[in-house]
C-alpha cells in the first residue's frame, strides 16, 4: 500500500472535515440503516422525499447499499447519541473518498507506468472528489467499489470484481455506466462468467428490496418522484455541462482537457452513458449537491490520462490552480445551505431554475465570494470555534506538507 498517498489524502480530508450529514437524502439513508436496530418501523426514513409502499408511506427511493454502509455509524449513533454517529458516517465517506484515491492511483500505473504524487493529487481535487470527501453521498463510496472492481478485474480476479460491483450498484444503479472499465484485452468469456456471477447475489438483494417495499422486483419508488421522468426535449445535457448553478466545465474544469485526452473508449463512454442518462432527466440536477452531483462517478476515469506527467502542459497547470481555489473555497462553506438559501429546492421554481442558470445566483461563484472563512463548515469550528478549526486546518496542513515532502518513504 502506498503510504505517502494514504497520508497525503487523509491530510487533505482532515483539512475540511466537516463531521455533519449535509442533505436530508443522507439523513434519510442513514435512517434507514438506524431501522435495522429496531429505532423505527423496518426501512423507513422521517426526513427526505418519501414515497408509498405496500407497508408504509415512509419509504425514500434509494438503494439499501449506504444504509448497510452507514449500519456502524447509526449503531454508534443510537448509543453514543446522534452527533456521534454523524461524526462516523462522515469518516466513513472519508474512508471510501481514500479507497477512491488508492483505486485511481493503481488503475493509473496499470494503464499509464509510474504516477506522480502531486499530480495525482492534483487531477483527483479536479474531479471534486474531495468536496464529495468531506459529503457523505452515496456517490463516493460507489464509485470507489466500482473502481476497486476494475483493478481486480484487470488482475485476474473477475469474480471479486463482480462482488465489488454488485455492491456498488446496491448502493446506486447508475453505478452501471462505468462497466467499461471492466473491458480488458482477454476476452474470455469465464472471465465475465465470474463477474456476472459475484454481481448477481447484489442483484438479488436489490430486486427483493424492491419487493420487500412495493411489491414488485422492478419498482424502487422512483415511479412516483416526477423529478426522475424522461424529458427527452429539455436542457439537461447543456445544463449539466455548462449551465452557471450545474454545469461541470464550471466546478470541474479540468474536463476542458480531458475531453481531449481520454482517446480509449474504456474513459470517455461512462462519461456519453452518464450525460444521456441523467441528462434526460426532468430534474437532471440532483438537486442540492456540490455541481453536477450525478456526473462525480465518472471523473475519476475521465481524468485518468490527465495523470500522465505532462499531459496538458501549462494549460493544466491554470486549470489545476483554478480547481485548488474552489475546492479550498468550498472545502470551508456549507454549500448545501448555501444552495438551499439561494433558491428553492422544487426544480419548476422560478427561484430553482435561476439558481441553475443564472451567474449571479451560482453557488459557485456564491461560495468563491462568500467563502465561510470566519465560521467555516469544519468539525474543529463547530467543536472549538475558530481556535478549533484553525487547529484542525494547519494539522492538515502539516501532515500534507509531511507526506509531499518527507524523507526515505518505502512503498509497497
Amino acid at each position: 500500500m502506498d503510504l505517502r498517498t494514504i497520508l497525503a489524502w487523509s491530510a487533505l480530508l482532515l483539512m475540511f472535515f466537516g463531521g455533519r450529514l449535509m442533505t436530508t437524502d443522507v439523513a434519510a439513508q442513514y435512517q434507514v440503516a438506524e431501522s435495522v436496530f429496531g429505532a423505527r418501523d423496518l426501512f423507513t426514513a422521517e426526513d427526505g422525499w418519501f414515497v408509498s409502499g405496500v407497508r408504509s408511506d415512509n419509504y425514500v427511493p434509494h438503494g439499501p447499499g449506504y444504509s448497510i454502509i452507514l449500519l456502524p455509524s447509526a449503531g454508534i449513533g443510537l448509543i453514543l447519541g446522534l452527533a456521534a454517529g454523524k461524526v462516523t458516517a462522515a469518516l466513513t465517506n472519508a474512508v471510501f473518498s481514500l479507497l477512491l484515491i488508492l483505486a485511481v492511483k493503481k488503475l493509473a500505473e496499470g494503464f499509464m507506468g509510474k504516477v506522480e504524487l502531486g499530480r495525482l493529487l492534483l487531477v483527483m481535487i479536479g474531479t471534486m472528489a474531495l468536496i464529495y470527501g468531506r459529503m457523505p453521498y452515496d456517490v463516493t463510496s460507489a464509485v470507489a467499489l466500482v473502481l476497486w472492481g476494475a483493478l481486480f478485474m484487470h488482475t485476474g480476479k473477475p469474480f471479486i470484481a463482480g462482488i465489488l460491483l454488485g455492491f456498488a450498484l446496491l448502493i446506486r444503479a447508475d453505478s452501471i455506466v462505468l462497466l467499461p472499465i471492466y473491458w480488458t484485452e482477454e476476452k474470455h468469456l469465464e472471465k465475465f462468467a465470474l463477474l456476472a456471477a459475484g454481481a448477481f447475489p447484489f442483484v438479488l438483494a436489490i430486486l427483493s428490496y424492491n419487493f420487500y417495499r412495493f411489491g414488485s422486483i422492478l419498482s424502487d419508488g422512483h415511479a412516483q418522484d416526477p423529478a426522475i421522468s424522461l424529458n427527452l426535449y429539455g436542457r439537461g445535457i447543456p445544463g449539466l455541462l455548462f449551465s452557471p448553478g450545474k454545469g461541470l466545465f464550471w466546478y470541474a474544469p479540468l474536463t476542458i482537457l480531458a475531453i481531449f485526452h481520454c482517446g480509449d473508449w474504456r474513459f470517455w463512454s461512462p462519461f456519453a452513458f452518464s450525460l444521456v442518462l441523467h441528462g434526460f432527466l426532468h430534474d437532471w440536477t440532483g438537486g442540492t449537491g456540490w455541481g453536477p452531483r450525478f456526473l462525480f462517478m465518472i471523473l475519476p476515469v475521465l481524468f485518468m490520462p490527465l495523470i500522465r506527467p505532462g499531459t496538458g502542459g501549462k494549460l493544466f497547470k491554470i486549470l489545476a490552480v483554478f480547481s485548488v481555489v474552489i475546492t479550498l473555497a468550498a472545502g470551508i462553506t456549507d454549500t448545501n445551505a448555501l444552495e438551499q438559501r439561494l433558491g428553492a429546492d422544487e426544480f419548476d421554481s422560478h427561484s430553482r431554475q435561476t439558481v441553475i442558470w443564472s451567474a449571479s445566483r451560482s453557488p459557485l461563484l456564491q461560495t468563491l465570494i462568500h467563502p465561510d472563512i470566519t465560521k467555516p463548515d469544519l468539525l474543529g469550528y463547530h467543536v472549538a470555534g475558530l481556535p478549533g478549526a484553525l487547529i484542525q486546518f494547519l494539522s492538515g496542513a502539516a501532515l500534507l506538507f509531511y507526506a509531499l515532502k518527507g524523507k526515505r518513504w518505502k512503498t509497497a
